[in-house]
């Protein structure tokens, strides 16, 4: 019995990967999938916002009061199915003479597990002449 591992060769010709490596591998897996379903539709929703400014009337915009562009954003936002936030809360407008600036900007903290929160900011500025 002595010669035992030495004839069958039973760790000389292991190959492969062995149960830390694979319970590792499983772990990342879990945690990208979990970070992609609970983060990604805040980028979406997020995209979806980019598409609403993008399909403004860019010719309109400086022309058009501050209430009739938060009553036409927000009519875009119920379309697009952005119920989750309104105008006055992520939208600011700064108007001069010329040129018509809307910045969107706001955060979002999304609970992960136990005392783990992500943090996503979002911002970017449009102008309209």
């Amino acid at each position: 019995m002595r010669n035992w591992k030495k004839r069958t060769g039973r760790w000389s010709h292991q190959r492969g990967a062995g149960t830390v490596a694979w319970l590792s591998g499983a772990v990342v897996v879990i945690i990208i999938i979990t970070l992609g379903l609970r983060l990604g539709p805040y980028y979406m929703d997020f995209r979806t916002l980019q598409a609403v400014m993008a399909g403004l009337p860019a010719d309109d915009v400086h022309q058009m009061s501050n209430r009739s562009l938060r009553e036409l954003l927000q009519k875009r936002f119920k379309i697009n199915n952005i119920r989750s936030m309104t105008v006055r809360e992520i939208i600011n407008f700064s108007r001069t003479k010329k040129l018509t600036e809307i910045n969107i900007n706001y955060e979002v903290r999304e609970h992960m597990l136990f005392n783990i929160d992500a943090v996503l900011t979002f911002d970017e500025s449009y102008s309209y002449r």
